[in-house]
């Protein structure tokens, strides 16, 4: 993608997960969370500043904005947004009017340049959306009437963010019913097939708080195209995924190995 294709696009960092159990005392949205002297959206803002985006759109929960404007002062503009997922992403295309929008969960706060310069990369006049996926590490199971069933997955990957959309396929997307999960994907460098796609429920809550874009954008059609994520794109969301982040930066000790400690953290 060429510097002038990039000035075309807007990011959105959506902080909106709640505060979890294990996160510092007073800390309203895990992205406020410091992690090597530094909170985690402001390290995210500092990635999306490398790969030579211009200042964020963040939307936020009521509740974390005046905390998030308090921080961010000038970095970035701040809206706070009610409705879930959905209602943040409509008040994105309210105030953003470039035809690129790129998503960007605030949890996910230490994806790497690398993975946001290949997102940016994969636009292409055919492609409708591009998001990055990382292959699942763990055993997954389905769960039936008579017991558990194992799933090969190699044919799923997680999917991660930031997340690139066409404005016109987001306005699309927003008017499907709202869907949840994590979707099964091809290989990265090729594009979503929703006839290979079967949803694995992920996000519990409310159906605003299930909400996923690029499902509601799968259903409409469109062409999206997927590229290696990263092992360090994972959502820091609660005491243990922080403990991870601090292991991630080099700022502790993977002692996963001892027994029990992992359950402790």
């Amino acid at each position: 993608m060429t510097e002038q294709t990039v000035g075309a696009v807007r990011p959105i960092v959506l902080a909106l997960a709640p505060p979890a159990p294990g996160l510092s005392e007073g800390v309203v949205a895990p992205c406020l969370e410091a992690v090597g002297g530094a909170r985690l959206i402001e390290r995210l803002l500092d990635t999306l500043a490398e790969a030579g985006l211009v200042s964020p759109l963040v939307i936020s929960s009521q509740s974390a904005a005046p905390a998030l404007r308090a921080l961010l002062g000038e970095r970035a503009r701040v809206l706070p947004s009610s409705g879930g997922r959905r209602g943040a992403l409509a008040l994105a295309l309210a105030e953003a009017d470039e035809d690129l929008l790129l998503l960007h969960d605030a949890e996910r706060a230490l994806t790497p340049v690398s993975v946001v310069s290949a997102v940016l990369d994969a636009v292409a006049d055919e492609v409708d959306a591009v998001l990055p996926v990382a292959a699942l590490t763990d055993s997954v199971k389905a769960v039936h009437a008579h017991g558990l069933r194992n799933i090969d997955r190699s044919t799923l990957a997680g999917m991660q963010s930031p997340r690139l959309l066409r404005r016109t396929l987001l306005e699309r997307a927003l008017a499907q019913p709202g869907r949840g999960g994590l979707e099964d994907s091809p290989d990265p460098g090729s594009e979503l097939d929703l006839d290979r796609v079967a949803a694995r429920g992920s996000r519990a809550g409310s159906p605003q708080e299930r909400y996923d874009e690029i499902l509601a954008a799968l259903d409409v059609g469109a062409r999206v195209r997927t590229v290696h994520g990263s092992h360090s794109g994972f959502a820091v969301l609660d005491r243990l995924s922080l403990w991870q982040a601090q292991i991630s930066l080099g700022l502790a000790r993977d002692t996963s190995h001892r027994h029990g400690l992992a359950r402790q953290a």
